[in-house]
C-alpha cells in the first residue's frame, strides 16, 4: 500500500511539473470555460443526412437531423465488448473450468439465484433480458469515469444520454407487457379496462373505470421514472467529476469520488434491471391471472 501511494504521489508530481514547464497549468480559480460539462443528450459526430441545424426556421423535425451521436458510438462499443466476452465465454467451455469460465459461470449463477429468490423459478426464463439490461447498464455507467469519456466530443457514457435510457426503458416496458399477456391472456387488460363493476351498480362501475385509468397512467409513468432515475445519476456524476477535475490540482484527490461513481454505476444498473424484473413479476401476477387461477382452483375443488 505504501508503494502504491508513493507511486501515485510521484505520478501526480510529474503531472503537475510537466504542466508547469509547458505552461498548461489550469487557471485558479477555474472559470466556467475551464469546466467541460457534457450536454444532456448526445452530440452528432457523423451526419448522415438532413440539416445540421434542424432548429433554424422555427420548425423542428426528427427527419431534419439524421446522424450518429457520440452516445450511439459508445453504445456500439459496449455492445461489441459484451459480444466479444460472450463469444469468448462460449468457446472457453471445457469439462475442467478455467478461471475465465469460473468467472462467467459465477456471474450467470449469481443472476439466476437472485432472479429465483426475487420472483420464483418462472422468471428465470427472462435471464437474457435481466442480464443484458444489467451488464449493458453497468459497462455504460462505468464508462463515465474512463479518461476522456465525457471530456471529448466523440466519447460519452451511453447512459448519460437520456435517449439511451429511454430506449432501455421502452424495451423493458414491451417485455413485461408481453409477459403479462402471455401469462394471463386477454384478461391481462382488465387491469385498465374493466366494466364488470357495473354489475354491482353505476357508482362501483365508475370507480373501477377511474381506478383502471389511474393504473394505466402509472404503468406508462414507469417509463419516465426508469429513464430519469438512471440518466440523472450518471449525468450528474459526470458533472461532479468534471467540476472536481477543474478544481483540484492533484489528480489522486479525485480517486475517492471515482470509487463512489463506480459504486453508484453498479447500484443504478442493478436497480434498473431489478425494477424491470419486478414489473415482470407484477405483470405475471396481474388481476386477470389471479382470477383465472382462482377459477381453475374452484373448478378443481368442485
Amino acid at each position: 500500500m505504501r508503494q502504491v501511494l508513493l507511486l501515485v504521489l510521484l505520478l501526480n508530481g510529474l503531472a503537475v511539473l510537466g504542466a508547469a514547464l509547458t505552461g498548461n497549468l489550469p487557471n485558479w480559480p477555474p472559470g466556467q470555460a475551464d469546466i467541460h460539462v457534457a450536454e444532456q443528450a448526445g452530440s452528432p459526430i457523423i451526419q448522415l443526412g438532413g440539416d445540421e441545424h434542424p432548429s433554424e426556421g422555427g420548425v423542428v423535425s426528427i427527419w431534419n437531423d439524421i446522424s450518429i451521436s457520440n452516445s450511439i458510438l459508445t453504445s456500439w462499443l459496449v455492445m461489441a465488448v459484451l459480444f466479444v466476452i460472450g463469444l469468448a465465454a462460449a468457446r472457453a467451455v471445457t469439462e475442467v473450468p478455467g478461471r475465465f469460465q469460473n468467472l462467467i459461470e459465477s456471474v450467470v449463477q449469481g443472476l439466476v439465484d437472485f432472479m429465483r429468490d426475487a420472483g420464483g423459478v418462472r422468471v428465470v426464463r427472462y435471464l437474457p433480458l435481466f442480464g443484458t439490461l444489467f451488464l449493458f447498464g453497468l459497462l455504460s455507467n462505468w464508462l463515465s469515469i474512463v479518461p476522456l469519456v465525457g471530456q471529448v466530443e466523440v466519447l460519452r457514457a451511453p447512459t448519460s444520454d437520456y435517449h439511451t435510457n429511454l430506449a432501455l426503458a421502452l424495451t423493458g416496458f414491451v417485455w413485461y407487457q408481453a409477459a403479462g399477456v402471455r401469462q394471463n391472456g386477454v384478461g391481462y387488460f382488465s387491469r385498465w379496462i374493466n366494466f364488470t363493476g357495473f354489475k354491482e351498480g353505476i357508482l362501483v362501475g365508475v370507480v373501477m373505470i377511474i381506478v383502471g385509468a389511474i393504473e394505466l397512467f402509472s404503468e406508462i409513468f414507469r417509463i419516465l421514472t426508469l429513464t430519469l432515475r438512471l440518466w440523472g445519476n450518471i449525468w450528474g456524476g459526470e458533472i461532479v467529476l468534471a467540476v472536481l477535475a477543474a478544481l483540484l490540482f492533484v489528480p489522486s484527490f479525485v480517486l475517492p469520488f471515482i470509487g463512489l461513481e463506480l459504486f453508484i454505476g453498479f447500484i443504478q444498473a442493478f436497480v434498473f434491471a431489478f425494477l424491470v424484473l419486478l414489473y415482470i413479476v407484477l405483470a405475471l401476477e396481474s388481476h386477470g391471472g389471479e382470477e383465472h387461477e382462482g377459477a381453475h382452483e374452484a373448478a378443481h375443488a368442485a
